[in-house]
């Protein structure tokens, strides 16, 4: 079967260029189908301020956003070192933060990071999002999520378990959403550093590292590894395209509305909730509900379903 031709770590995602530093899983929300599993009980993880300077230099030359990632960035323990470490390494136009509650931090992130480069979604956080207005006044008009929830397609519901068809399983990953407008990462698996050309490949590689018998697909991270060509990412792409959910684009749950998780047998084991939820096992497309339109389209998929926010 020939694989698709997929975004890699030097590609355009939409219309401009994204990279992710992920720093730990930890976080202070408990979203259902949170990409980055941060719903999940378990080790959530910390990148070392050292793994973190090297993940930066690696990517000197790259022309887009690089940004802080979770989880949220702003529980890492050592959170002010990471930002200097970033404003030694990285131009202040590339540098960005994905986070949804500043926690105190709002001095090092209004010093470190461009509002440009940033995505802060407060999932219903009143008191979050006047923490940012208050602490980071640049990012007053870039808040989202303050009145309306996030709808999450579950990313742990594997196309190989409910698409039998190959040729029809692999169609459908070819226009994945997250693929073609989001990111690739670096991340931390079995504590080396790493590198994937798709956010939720890294999650999935963080999540089941503890099983010695899981492969180590990432990239090791040395200057100008995202440059690489298609034989790089291709054991990556056979690996965890097809035990990613992403490409059903599942109608979902509300982030902080829902009301159950879902996973497939792929990732059965490893899915357990940090707080007390119901998990559906998915064996049939139709457990889904539908699907959405565009999965980055989070906000606006919570509105076209019209369901509360609750």
């Amino acid at each position: 079967m020939r694989i698709p031709r997929m975004n890699l770590p030097r590609d355009l995602r939409g219309n401009r260029k994204i990279f992710q530093i992920w720093t730990t899983r930890a976080c202070d929300k408990c979203c259902f189908g949170c990409t980055q599993a941060s719903n999940l009980a378990g080790r959530p993880g910390f990148m070392t301020p050292a793994q973190f300077e090297k993940a930066c230099l690696s990517l000197q030359d790259y022309p887009g956003v690089i940004a802080m990632f979770g989880g949220n960035p702003c529980m890492h323990p050592q959170f002010e070192e990471l930002c200097e470490i970033m404003r030694n390494t990285v131009p202040k136009l590339q540098r960005g933060i994905w986070t949804n509650n500043l926690l105190g931090k709002g001095k090092a992130c209004r010093k470190t990071f461009h509002p440009s480069a940033c995505n802060i979604n407060v999932h219903l956080d009143k008191d979050a999002a006047e923490e940012i207005r208050k602490t980071w006044p640049a990012m007053r008009g870039k808040i989202k999520g303050e009145d309306v929830d996030s709808r999450h397609p579950p990313p742990f519901v594997a196309i190989q378990d409910v698409v039998h068809d190959e040729q029809d399983m692999w169609a459908q990953i070819a226009t994945c959403d997250i693929n073609k407008k989001w990111s690739a990462m670096i991340g931390v698996f079995r504590g080396e550093l790493r590198g994937w050309f798709c956010e939720v490949a890294g999650a999935q590689s963080i999540l089941h590292q503890d099983n010695p018998e899981y492969p180590d697909t990432g990239v090791p991270v040395v200057y100008g590894w995202w440059k690489d060509g298609m034989e790089a990412f291709q054991q990556q792409i056979l690996k965890h395209c097809p035990e990613c959910g992403i490409p059903l684009r599942g109608k979902g749950q509300l982030a902080v509305g829902g009301d159950l998780e879902q996973v497939s047998r792929t990732h059965a084991a490893i899915y357990r909730p940090k707080r007390p939820r119901t998990v559906e096992l998915v064996t049939r497309l139709e457990q889904l509900g539908g699907t959405v339109k565009d999965v980055c389209a989070y906000t606006g998929n919570a509105r076209r379903f019209d369901e509360p926010c609750e």
